[in-house]
């Protein structure tokens, strides 16, 4: 109806087209154009005043059909300006072309007039998926509109062209009860059910397209759609495609569409599977206490709203079981298995409120708060990563960062963030207190972390048992204010502090960091910890952020002019760094750093430390320290006796022309629990030295000795403990 409007003047302007002077010379001297090509104006009555650029003669038309435009004058020169009057809009969004012609060159030019509307079109199917009996009949679903039902496009979408039409087209709509009906034929078919899309759209006057589709199973002729089945009934199937007529019921946790649901696998160096994020529905039983992943066959099956209660046949669907931990996933299932799903609130989901040493295996793939956490990394993004091997730059390297929380009890953890989640790096500072987050518990490897650290090549990168995924930014419910957390902070070094060689904390003057032979001093370096935004868009976009790091003074740490002038996020002059060959071969042990502090006076329960590392191998790629340790003792005497604390691995900062699957185009983030032996002592020592005489050899994880010098950088440390 609305294109209708517009074949008058698109008739008048193919005339022009057709009788344009071949005149070249003249027409370089004529002028005739809009100052502006489209105008928006409200529902309301009022008036529009349009600029036009002429250098002769010329007219104004308006299309025929339409009414709600009044042109005051059709007849211009010059440069000049018409009004139009318009009536109010009690209705949708309407629009309107104004044709300006000049007869003399034979120019023309359009105007396109938008107007909003009073009324908003809405369209919604509340309940997705119904069903119907074998024996056919009508069909009757809630339907949400204020669209007039011939002014709506119904489509019939069958599972493939060859099936035999089986849904009548008596479309019905009674506006008072807000039901939408149709009748079936019956299935004739003993043992199959069959399904069917009703597909609803319309397009507003703005040609904003509405649509909600009803997605319809029917029973077979005796009327069954199989046995509901609950969740540890279906996991019996592992490592099988269930053979019987079963169904499940369940909440879904997570939504379609959300670039935070899943995991994207790194499948070769340069290479990310992103669909695997887009076709990952989480689905817990009512009472909350199990989880399936769900891997539709397409993104295009993913149909499944957050909250929402629903009905899965589950014939035909894979259940695959992974150990260590165990959990479960679903698939096959596509759009036509969903029997029912009816719009949900988060009010309807069970609450799940833990700790994360409470959590078990069966809370993996379930919706859980977790309790009193906080992000001891006082720095940097979400994602603190170099954004040129990411997405933002059409890279493919690195699809999602593991970022440190802890909680009070001392557990720790990582919230899991991908390169396509838009706030990750939005120029928000991390909340420095403490709080809650709430997400899906996961279990997802990460190489760039951790890398050939299991049997089995298909289980490296362990980066813990638990994980969760934020579903959005107000997930996390942590305060912004430092003093409002459970834990206090003894020393920091958010960013380079050196005065001849050794580093000085930037929050307070407890203790140093030094290296463990006076003959190397410590100097400072990069890393990518620039809060945002990046990207290509963002180049040259210097120092509107920072790192998220605040001095003393007040002000945001790192104003240099270099900081983000590529849009990748580094920050100069960031982090503490070391150049040396690593390994002391006169007397057979590692060299690292030595961090000094007193913690006279503290009394906690919880003692760490956080620190973030990376190498910054050469051009070569070669010859990084791999493999490290914490070690303390009360001496600091590098060749007196120390007790281990932890091992710990270092990745490899990557290269472009050799991206290897365990380098990392950004810190690693690692939490340390330190023995409450610590406590009480005028000074102790922490060193961070080399276990293991073991680098890459360019392409390897760890296979050749320790023979040139190469940097490597800690991009913060701190010591805490809890109040």
């Amino acid at each position: 109806m609305v294109k209708l409007q517009y074949i008058g003047v698109f008739c008048l302007l193919m005339i022009v087209f057709a009788c344009k002077k071949d005149d070249a010379e003249y027409l370089r001297f004529s002028e005739l154009g809009a100052a502006k090509k489209e105008y928006t104006i409200p529902a309301t009555a009022g008036q529009l005043e349009v600029n036009v650029l002429s250098s002769g003669n010329f007219e104004v038309m308006l299309p025929a059909e339409q009414e709600w435009l009044k042109l005051n004058s059709n007849k211009m020169k010059g440069d000049t300006s018409f009004m139009l009057d318009y009536e109010a809009n009690d209705g949708f969004p309407r629009k309107s072309l104004v044709a300006l012609y000049a007869p003399e060159s034979e120019r023309y030019d359009t105007v396109m007039v938008k107007q909003s509307g009073a009324v908003q079109p809405a369209l919604n199917f509340p309940t997705l998926n119904t069903t119907v009996l074998g024996d056919g009949g009508q069909v009757v679903g809630k339907l949400n509109t204020n669209i007039p039902l011939e002014d709506i496009t119904i489509a019939v979408v069958y599972p493939s062209p060859d099936v035999e039409p089986w849904v009548n087209t008596d479309f019905a709509y009674d506006k008072s009860t807000e039901n939408f009906s149709f009748t079936v034929k019956p299935n004739t078919s003993q043992t199959e059910l069959r399904s069917v899309q009703i597909r609803l759209s319309y397009k507003d006057g703005w040609d904003m397209e509405q649509v909600s589709t009803l997605y319809l199973l029917q029973a077979n002729a005796q009327n069954m759609f199989g046995t509901q089945a609950d969740f540890p009934e279906i996991r019996i199937w592992a490592g099988e495609k269930i053979t019987s007529d079963l169904f499940i019921e369940g909440h879904v946790v997570s939504e379609a569409g959300n670039p935070n649901v899943g995991d994207v696998p790194q499948t070769t160096p340069t290479k990310i599977n992103y669909a695997e994020n887009d076709r990952t529905v989480y689905v817990q039983s009512e009472d909350g206490r199990y989880g399936f992943r769900i891997l539709t066959s397409t993104p295009a099956d993913n149909i499944f709203k957050r909250y929402s209660k629903v009905q899965i046949l589950l014939k035909g669907v894979g259940v695959e079981r992974e150990s260590n931990p165990n959990r479960y996933t679903l698939t096959g299932v596509t759009s036509m298995m969903v029997m029912k799903q009816e719009e949900g609130s988060a009010a309807q989901i069970a609450v799940k409120q833990k700790y994360v040493g409470d959590l078990t295996d069966d809370d993996i793939y379930t919706f859980v708060t977790l309790k009193d956490v906080e992000f001891p990394i006082r720095k940097g993004s979400f994602t603190p990563i170099n954004e040129g091997y990411s997405t933002l730059f059409s890279a493919d390297r690195i699809g999602k960062y593991p970022l440190l929380m802890r909680d009070k009890n001392g557990d720790d953890f990582f919230t899991l963030t991908n390169t396509r989640t838009t706030y990750r790096r939005d120029g928000s500072m991390l909340p420095a207190g403490s709080g809650t987050i709430s997400g899906i518990i996961v279990h997802e490897k990460f190489t760039r972390f951790e890398y050939q650290d299991a049997a089995s090549e298909q289980d490296y990168g362990n980066i813990g048992r638990y994980q969760i995924r934020h579903l959005a930014k107000e997930d996390i419910k942590i305060s912004t204010a430092l003093n409002s957390g459970f834990s206090e902070l003894l020393t920091e070094y958010q960013y380079p502090n050196i005065v001849n060689g050794i580093a000085l904390p930037t929050f307070g003057n407890n203790g140093s960091i030094s290296f463990s032979t006076n003959t190397v001093n410590l100097s400072r370096s990069s890393d990518n910890s620039y809060l945002g935004p990046v990207g290509k868009e963002n180049i040259g976009n210097t120092n509107q952020y920072g790192n998220g790091v605040l001095t003393s003074a007040g002000s945001k740490q790192n104003t240099e002019a270099t900081t983000n002038s590529d849009g990748k996020g580094a920050v100069t002059n960031a982090t503490i760094v070391a150049n040396n060959t690593w390994w002391n071969y006169e007397k057979d042990r590692g060299e690292g750093f030595v961090v000094d502090f007193s913690t006279l006076g503290i009394n906690t329960n919880q003692l760490s430390m956080q620190f973030t590392v990376n190498n910054h191998v050469g051009g070569t790629g070669k010859g990084a320290p791999r493999y490290w340790k914490v070690e303390w003792s009360e001496h600091g005497n590098m060749d007196g006796a120390w007790t281990k604390i932890k091992s710990y691995t270092v990745p490899d900062a990557p290269l472009w022309a050799n991206t290897n699957i365990h380098q990392l185009p950004g810190y690693k983030n690692i939490n340390v629990k330190l023995p409450l032996a610590l406590l009480g002592k005028e000074k102790v020592y922490l060193r961070l030295v080399v276990e293991r005489n073991l680098a890459s050899d360019g392409n390897s994880y760890a296979s050749e000795p320790l023979s040139v010098a190469t940097t490597t950088g800690i991009g913060y440390l701190a010591i805490r403990y809890n109040k």
